[in-house]
């Protein structure tokens, strides 16, 4: 068996009470794969936890939690029809009509929690579009120069984690009483680094109707020209457990995870 990578999701990157939060957790598999790559997790990664990651024949990799495995990574060519983006103003008015809904945790998520300071959180906050199109979402989201490497930049898995939330908010928007939904698989696919400072809007539609506990939906995120900077396409599952109780939560129980 190939040597084991130590990775630890860091307390600050959480989702769901005493977990970290889905798009961080596809982002820190999908820094193992080149290029493109699309991610499974399994079960609720713990926060600041020693977990393996071990590499596969194909370039993949699993993560495990002693005889536990949490997720995969693979290599994938994102096939995914993205619709133009919203404009800057109608993305800026939805933006306004952001309500939080993800709130598990006391901090709330560090994606979309407006209680986090900028640079603690990431601050991602997208509100219903106006009726009638095919995207569902969308906000304006400017990265906090904390989240920003030496050159500006914003790391790939803090992308992924930006890509995350949007999709739950198009769930909830087009269905107030759906059960709560976690992150299944996300692949996703990053054409142009993002950085501080600059204005993106985000959106997000409905890919395919809902199939028993499984939601389908495509995020996107482009720059005010309306440039494609990175987008996935992902898998929800609505989970019947409560939100406190983190460690009995698996999304692994849809094992029909679709993988295309």
């Amino acid at each position: 068996m190939p040597p084991a990578t130590e990775l630890i999701i860091d307390a600050r990157y959480n989702g769901p009470r005493g977990l970290g939060n889905g798009g961080y957790v596809a982002g820190a598999l999908a820094d193992f794969v080149a290029g493109d790559a699309e991610v499974r997790i399994q079960r609720g990664f713990p926060l600041d936890t020693p977990l393996a990651v071990v590499r596969d024949a194909e370039g993949g990799v699993r993560c495990l939690r002693g005889g536990d495995l949490l997720g995969t990574a693979r290599p994938v060519v994102l096939d995914l029809a993205i619709p133009p983006p919203p404009t800057l103003a109608a993305a800026a008015e939805a933006t306004g009509r952001f309500r939080c809904i993800h709130c598990s945790d006391p901090r709330g998520c560090n994606v979309c929690s407006p209680h986090r300071a900028p640079g603690e959180g990431l601050r991602v906050f997208c509100g219903p579009l106006d009726p009638g199109g095919e995207l569902i979402v969308a906000g304006v989201w400017v990265p906090d120069a904390a989240l920003a490497d030496a050159e500006g930049c914003i790391a790939p898995r803090l992308v992924w984690a930006a890509l995350d939330c949007p999709g739950g908010y198009a769930i909830a928007a087009l269905n107030p009483d759906a059960h709560r939904q976690l992150l299944g698989t996300c692949a996703a696919t990053l054409r142009r680094p993002l950085r501080a400072g600059a204005r993106y809007i985000l959106s997000s539609w409905q890919v395919a109707p809902p199939e028993g506990r499984k939601r389908f939906m495509g995020v996107a995120i482009h720059d005010v020209e309306g440039t494609l900077c990175a987008a996935a396409r992902q898998i929800w599952i609505a989970v019947a457990a409560p939100a406190d109780a983190a460690e009995t939560i698996d999304t692994n129980a849809a094992e029909e995870n679709h993988h295309g």
